[in-house]
Parts: structure tokens; sequence; C-alpha cells
């Protein structure tokens, strides 16, 4: 399985200098406009840190699935998939080395962004107003959690929240695999536009069905405490975790079984 997670970075390798590059070259933006004060050339650098927070998490996610996809399409990964690992091994690596890339990004550049903001803020005289709104805004948003809060508690509740959106994520991610095996095997010797058609109206459709399922399950009633909140989000992530779990099984099964590589 590591050497398949191998695999899987050399693929993505040139993806992921591309994104240190850029990286380098916004942080080397920032530092030279910081010492030169000119914080527009400061601004720009932060704004796109920023927005590329988001972005390269999405795309490295969505690269894993176009990645699978071709593989079945343009039979590229007949030589993955006839290694002597399960066929639930190649998914599983696929999905982890894929999250795994698109976490590390996500962190490196948030980082990034962290310290640049930080050593804007610790430059400015920011005067007792701003701490006082931002003391108030802390107090909103602790507001629900009773009585003592601590910065702890907040941290794990952040961190719990978190976690429950990684989940969620992993579950598109093994709803995205599931529908493009599901093509490959009806569609077999279909390719292009109609298998890519078929896969989204699956995902679609299995997205639809987890949706329910979760609403049927985890009422939408907006909790009052953090206790409630905490339980809602963890019956939520447990479903979620267990359609994952189905679903990579179900393409490994079909992969195994069904699709005529």
């Amino acid at each position: 399985m590591l050497k398949l997670m191998k695999y899987e970075f050399r693929k993505m390798r040139t993806t992921l200098l591309i994104m240190l590059a850029a990286l380098a070259a916004l942080e080397a933006g920032y530092v030279i406009g910081d010492r030169l004060h000119d914080y527009r050339v400061v601004g720009a650098s932060l704004g796109l840190l920023t927005a590329l927070v988001f972005a390269v998490y999405v795309y490295i996610l969505i690269a894993g699935i176009v990645s699978y996809s071709k593989e079945l399409n343009d039979k590229t990964g007949y030589m993955t998939f006839m290694t002597p690992v399960s066929p639930l091994g190649v998914v599983a690596s696929k999905l982890l080395f894929t999250m795994l890339a698109a976490v590390a990004a996500t962190a490196l550049f948030g980082g990034a962004v962290y310290i640049d903001y930080a050593h804007q803020f610790g430059q400015m005289d920011l005067g007792e107003d701003v701490y006082k709104q931002l003391d108030f805004t802390f107090t909103l948003f602790t507001g629900s959690m009773g009585g003592n809060v601590s910065l702890t508690r907040v941290i794990l509740t952040l961190a719990f929240e978190a976690g429950t959106v990684l989940i969620e994520i992993l579950l598109l991610m093994c709803t995205a695999y599931l529908a493009i095996t599901l093509s490959a095997t009806l569609l077999y010797n279909k390719k292009g536009f109609v298998r890519v058609l078929v896969s989204f109206l699956l995902f679609a459709a299995l997205n639809f069905v987890t949706g329910r399922v979760g609403g049927l399950v985890v009422r939408d009633a907006m909790p009052e405490t953090t206790a409630e909140l905490l339980r809602m989000l963890g019956a939520q992530a447990a479903i979620d975790f267990a359609f994952a779990a189905v679903f990579a099984g179900a393409a490994a099964w079909l992969l195994d079984r069904k699709v005529n590589l």
C-alpha cells in the first residue's frame, strides 16, 4: 500500500512542485513588499495566499478523482489494478494519499497566511477599541458553550468540527470513486462524454441518497449547547464514515469482479 501511495505521489509530483513554487513566489513578494513598505504588494500577496488556502485543497481533491477516472477510462491504470494488492488496498491508498496531500498543502498555505498576518498585526498599534471588539466577538462565539469556557475547550470543539468536515470530504471522494467505477462497469465499451455524464448523474444520485438518510437520522434542529452540537456532528460523522466505507468497498468489489481492465 505504501508503494502505491509513492506511485500516487510521483503522478502528482509536478502539481505539488508548482504549488510550492507559487507559495515561494508569493512569500517572496510579501517579504519584498514588507521590506519596501509597499502595502499594495503586501496586500496582493496576502490576498492570493488566502485564496489559495482553499483552492489548493479543492484542486488536489479534484485531481485525485480525475486521476482515478482517467485510469479507468484510458486503461492507463492496468498495472496499478493488477498489482498484488487487494482492490480495496488500491482504492484506500488513492484515497489516503489524496486526503493527506490536500491536508498537507492546506496546512502549508494556511501556516504561511497565519504567520504573515500575525507579522502584520504585530507591527500595528491596534488600540484598545479593536481589542474590545475582538473580545466581544469571542464572547459571542463561545456564548452557546455555557458557563466556564476555556481556550482548550474552544480548540477541541473546532478540532472536532474540522474532523467532521474531513469525513464529509472523504465521503464525497468515495462517492465519486463509486460513481466512476459504476460508470466504467455499465459502459465498459463507451468512452469520453457519455461516461463522464453517467458518472456525474450517479454521483448526484448517491449524494441525494446519503443526504436523505443523514437527514432522517440527524434532525435539522439548531443545537442550543455545545454538547448538543457535538452529538449532532458526531452522529452525522458516523453516518458519513459508514457510507464512505460502504462506497469504497463497493468500488473495490466492482474493480475486482466487474470492471474490464
